[in-house]
């Protein structure tokens, strides 16, 4: 005889797939155009994504000894992200990631030079894609005008002690997306 928590859940007896958080793929356009798929190797985590759904406040008004709550605006309409990435040493020798992030950043405010450049010049893209282990994408992320907010911070500190590979992290600004669940 079936076990009543097993027959009587809809998600079980349908056979419906959880949500896991390592099928992902973030392509990141930049306004150089350098190797969208390269980049995307590299990848190992992105983080901000509930901004996407930012936070409406509730505000009050007073009447008497009552209260009256109403929905405020955002706190804000922009979203950051964090993207994790690897890096890695090619034939030339060339820490490749970390330059094409600090050749974006130098579009932005280049440091020896002090140059700036208009934000057409320095925006690029990001598609963020979550999908199932039979990899369909059951939600897309198309976010505009992207650029990164800081320079890329590599190795701060080397140590006799580590033998960690160096990470990245950058945090990207974003004005406008889109949030499409594919799936539904």
């Amino acid at each position: 005889m079936p076990l009543p928590h097993f027959t009587q859940s809809r998600a079980s007896t349908q056979r419906y797939e959880p949500v896991t958080p390592n099928l992902f793929e973030v392509t990141i356009f930049t306004p150089s155009g350098d190797d969208t798929g390269l980049i995307l190797e590299h990848v190992t985590s992105i983080g901000g994504l509930n901004a996407l759904n930012p936070e409406v406040p509730a505000i009050q008004q007073k009447y008497k000894f009552s209260d009256r709550s109403y929905a405020s605006v955002p706190g804000q309409t922009f979203v950051d992200l964090t993207v994790n990435f690897t890096l890695n040493l090619n034939e030339a020798n060339d820490n490749y990631i970390y330059n094409i992030f600090r050749n974006w950043y130098k579009l932005i405010y280049d440091p020896l030079t002090a140059e700036m450049t208009l934000k057409k010049d320095y925006v690029g893209s990001m598609i963020i894609v979550h999908y199932n282990r039979a990899g369909d994408i059951f939600r897309k992320i198309t976010c505009k005008d992207v650029f990164p907010t800081g320079n890329p911070q590599a190795a701060d500190e080397l140590s006799y002690e580590s033998p960690d590979p160096v990470p990245l992290a950058m945090t990207f600004r974003c004005d406008h997306w889109l949030d499409e669940n594919v799936g539904g």
